[in-house]
């Protein structure tokens, strides 16, 4: 659970400060969207057995997920959608999204070859794209919502 906690929290955070302290509104708001979509959708996940993370622990399997769906998760979706309004890369923002989920499943590609993840009852690496594209989408879906009443991101 160490490391779940140093590389799925503590890493993530470290590394978004300096983006956290220049855009403290942006985070505020799309961490904890980001945040609460992960968790929904790993205890989905966990729950039909299709992922687990290690270390398992009996009583609340999600227990192990909790670092990742708030570090790591809540920052990639915050990161994204400061790329999307600053348009960093000047691509489409569909591109772009397509493009960020992708490299999220290598990095999730690269936990399950370490086994800190495993898959199960059919689950592969193109259902976990498509999971994290879904997410995504309800990220920026969720970013433009707050958009409209917020300035988010300056």
């Amino acid at each position: 659970m160490l490391y779940n906690i140093i590389f799925g929290f503590i890493i993530p955070w470290v590394l978004a400060s300096f983006i956290v302290r220049k855009q403290p509104i942006l985070f505020i708001v799309i961490s904890p969207v980001t945040a609460v979509i992960s968790m929904i959708i790993n205890t989905i996940g966990i729950y039909f057995g299709f992922w687990d993370f290690k270390p398992i622990f009996e009583k609340n399997e999600t227990i192990s997920a909790l670092p990742m769906d708030l570090g790591l998760y809540a920052v990639l979706g915050s990161l994204l959608i400061y790329n999307l309004s600053k348009r960093t890369f000047r691509l489409h923002p569909v591109i772009f999204i397509l493009i960020f989920s992708l490299l999220t499943t290598v990095l999730e590609y690269t936990a399950l070859l370490f086994g800190f993840v495993m898959y199960g009852n059919g689950w592969n690496i193109g259902w976990t794209f498509i999971s994290y594209l879904i997410a995504y989408l309800c990220v920026t879906t969720a970013w433009i919502i707050a958009k409209e009443h917020i300035e988010v991101v300056k």
